[in-house]
């Protein structure tokens, strides 16, 4: 029994990948564009991805689970973020709503096929990836291109620390700024003067 009779469609083809059989062609279909990925810039037909470039970044970024890759066509039709890359060659970076082995969101590149198919380039993990994106999408913005930011993006960034967050001490500075900064700091030198 070699488990893919429990697969379906693309989770079976890439398991076949996985272990190093072909699947007879050389590009695979995950399925059909998402709607949201359709009216942020790609084609209305399938999402395809070449069987080199799934061994391929199998190999180079193994911390991207097998199950990501096996629910690839679903998490596409409800990413997170969906910004142009910065190669600005027709690309779109999607940013999915899962995280790699290390913790680190996973992005998929996607361009638009001259056959009105788009092709999946890579699949990957990216360190700081959800600052990385926001940049990116702020200097989309500014260059007046289309994004779209989810709605659980915001909430996915680092979040500053909050006066709530600071622990108060004894120190020059109270927390609860009920002493003036300069009056305390001035006392403290001249106390440590005058020992």
């Amino acid at each position: 029994m070699r488990g893919d009779e429990f697969l379906g469609g693309w989770a079976a083809v890439v398991n076949r990948i996985v272990r190093g059989e072909s699947p007879g062609r050389p590009r695979v279909i995950l399925g059909p564009t998402p709607d949201l990925l359709q009216a942020h810039g790609l084609n209305s037909g399938g999402l395809t991805m070449a069987v080199a470039k799934i061994a391929l970044c199998r190999r180079i970024h193994p911390e991207v689970p097998l199950q990501v890759w096996y629910d690839l066509p679903e998490l596409l039709a409800e990413p997170v973020a969906v910004f142009p890359s910065a190669k600005r060659d027709g690309s779109m970076v999607v940013l999915l709503l899962v995280c790699d082995r290390d913790g680190s969101p996973v992005l998929v590149a996607i361009v638009p096929d001259h056959g009105g198919l788009n092709a999946v380039l890579s699949v990957y993990g990216k360190e700081n990836g959800f600052v990385w994106a926001a940049n990116e999408m702020d200097r989309a913005r500014g260059e007046g291109l289309d994004v779209y930011e989810g709605k659980g993006f915001a909430a996915s960034l680092p979040q500053p620390p909050t006066a709530e967050a600071v622990s108060s001490s004894p120190g020059p500075i109270p927390a609860d700024g009920t002493a003036k900064p300069r009056r305390q700091i001035l006392s403290l030198r001249k106390k440590s003067t005058e020992s």
